[in-house]
């Protein structure tokens, strides 16, 4: 009997232990919900929109990159995550996501509990990682959407987006101190269950109109899609354009000029994002874009003389391309194959009658054969542009003109004062010294030039030439020959490093480096990086294009036995 007792009572208690676990679990059951729910990961399958919803409709405040994985903070029902953006909440659509089971970036943060401080873009500003060697894009902010700083370095600040620590480049946004509070309203509990964004899916043009690229701070005009032309539409929800895919980018059309359409009317249809790393320019007024799904061929736009489009094939005399979705023919003799972007390399400068020892030495150019070819340059309408600009277009974040050029001058010598500046202003150009900054620093200011001499330019001369001249790194001083081999190729790593880094001293702002007598290998390839420089230009001749090495960056060099002839067909942007 007392074997039996002590049989029942141990049943017992194990059922009182069971009811006792399940009231637990069901107590500890909504708290197990939040915790899953804030600890899902999701991966982005393709760029997709962020949406704030607490005005009552959807407005778009930025967007997730392709491939980039994201913590949720709720489950919004069978169309949405929530998750956390700009100290409230945005909103993404769930059928661009799947769920992963872990996060693949390493730079958490936690949320910013007292916002003071905002920046707002001027355009979409692209939002980096910068855990690699490399920075990696990962989402964008909206225009004119402000966004509160959790903190910053240099010319970059950084974000807490969504728990992860992003930088957006001072460039893009502009900062304002205590103009913004937090908006506590709360979201509608139920987002618009579909969007607008494909009102019809086409869009057909009720006069000739322009599709525009807005990644530049200056928009560009891309193409003309022709009155009565179709293409199909991204997204539809701007109250003033409408989206249109244009390669692994997007133009724009106004909406008062196009109507919306159920079906399309041609039937050559292809993905733009498919095209080769592969560009021509048209190089006829007579450009237009052909649809040949008809026996006969028809016009459906228009391209730009001074632009580079993405080639799809090439299929005998035609290059194919794509713009919205329409497959597009040009003839081959109507265009020519883009080369890249130019980089012009120049050192020292003299006028004809000051040359003496410097006479023939390749990094010396006279004074007038400078001025001609500037003035060539601005003749044919050629554009100058930035670092940043450069940098953006071989990360294949934005397109630039057929006919854009790069300045670059090294040494930071004074006849760049004296001969450089003047005529660079006149024409409107910028450019780019690179700096030996230990001769800079010594410069006295107010120094009259001397033509039997190389001198370095000084402060006070930076700061009276920086409305042309932006001012970049040629090493603090590993500017030295030794036995035809460079110094920055012979000292020890670390010592490469500490250099580098005080170089950017006398230049904080730096961020690119150009290789003294282009000397370098992988070691100092890798010096440059760790000492915080995103990009470097060599002397190895050649263009630029989308996705090549941006710690290589290729030059072309003009000195004194450079005939003009020859320099017109350097800098043309295609190969004739």
């Amino acid at each position: 009997m007392i074997e039996g007792k002590d049989n029942i009572n141990f049943f017992e208690v194990n059922i009182v232990k069971r009811i006792l676990l399940l009231l637990l679990f069901m107590m500890l059951l909504p708290f197990a919900e939040k915790a899953f729910a804030s600890n899902t990961v999701i991966q982005v399958n393709k760029e997709v929109n962020v949406y704030d919803n607490r005005s009552g409709s959807l407005v778009q405040v930025g967007t997730l990159s392709a491939g980039q994985t994201f913590e949720v903070t709720k489950d919004y029902g069978p169309n949405w995550w929530q998750i956390r953006w700009g100290g409230y909440y945005g909103y993404v659509e769930k059928k661009s996501t799947k769920v992963v089971s872990a996060k693949t970036y390493k730079n958490t943060v936690p949320a910013v509990t007292k916002i003071t401080d905002y920046i707002v873009p001027t355009k979409v500003a692209p939002i980096y990682d910068n855990t690699d060697i490399k920075l990696v894009q990962f989402a964008t902010l909206s225009k004119g959407i402000p966004f509160p700083i959790y903190n910053k370095m240099g010319n970059w600040y950084g974000i807490a987006v969504d728990g992860r620590l992003g930088y957006v480049h001072s460039n893009n946004v502009v900062e304002e101190k205590g103009k913004h509070t937090t908006n506590t309203t709360k979201p509608v509990e139920k987002p618009t269950t579909t969007l607008p964004s494909k009102k019809n899916g086409y869009i057909e043009a009720l006069e000739n109109v322009t599709l525009t690229d807005f990644r530049r701070e200056k928009a560009m005009a891309i193409a003309t899609l022709l009155k009565g032309q179709q293409l199909e539409v991204v997204d539809s929800m701007d109250p003033t354009y409408v989206k249109v895919r244009w390669g692994k980018s997007y133009v724009y059309a106004e909406k008062s000029k196009v109507k919306f359409v159920n079906t399309p009317a041609y039937k050559n249809v292809g993905k733009d994002s498919t095209m080769k790393n592969q560009y021509f320019i048209p190089t006829s007024p007579n450009s237009e874009l052909y649809d040949n799904s008809a026996k006969t061929l028809k016009p459906f736009a228009k391209l730009d003389t001074n632009r580079r489009y993405p080639i799809l094939k090439k299929e005998g005399a035609w290059y194919v391309t794509v713009l919205g979705g329409r497959v597009g023919y040009i003839h081959s003799s109507k265009v020519a194959m883009d080369r890249g972007v130019p980089v012009l390399m120049y050192h020292h400068f003299l006028k004809e009658r000051e040359l003496g020892r410097f006479k023939n030495v390749s990094t010396t150019m006279t004074d007038v054969q400078f001025a001609k070819e500037m003035q060539y340059l601005k003749s044919k309408n050629y554009e100058t542009i930035t670092d940043d600009e450069l940098l953006r277009f071989m990360r294949n974040e934005i397109t630039l003109p057929a006919y854009s050029i790069v300045l670059t001058f090294d040494d930071g010598l004074l006849s760049t004062r004296e001969y450089a500046y003047p005529v660079l202003k006149k024409n409107g150009f910028k450019a780019t010294q690179f700096l030996i900054t230990y001769r800079n620093e010594s410069a006295k200011d107010g120094q009259i030039f001397n033509h039997n001499d190389l001198q370095a330019i000084s402060r006070k001369d930076m700061t009276n030439m920086q409305d042309v001249f932006a001012y970049e790194s040629h090493t603090y001083n590993l500017h030295t020959l030794v036995q035809n081999k460079g110094k920055m190729l012979l000292i020890p790593y670390h010592e490469v490093v500490k250099d580098l880094q005080r170089s950017k001293t006398m230049i904080p702002k730096a961020k690119s480096f150009a290789y003294p007598f282009g000397q370098y290998n992988a070691n100092t390839i890798k010096a440059v990086k760790e000492s915080g420089f995103v990009m470097a230009y060599s002397t190895k001749h050649g263009y630029n294009n989308p996705y090549d090495d941006i710690y290589q960056i290729k030059r072309l060099a003009s000195n004194q036995k450079t005939t003009f002839a020859q320099f017109q067909k350097m800098v043309l942007p295609y190969a004739k």
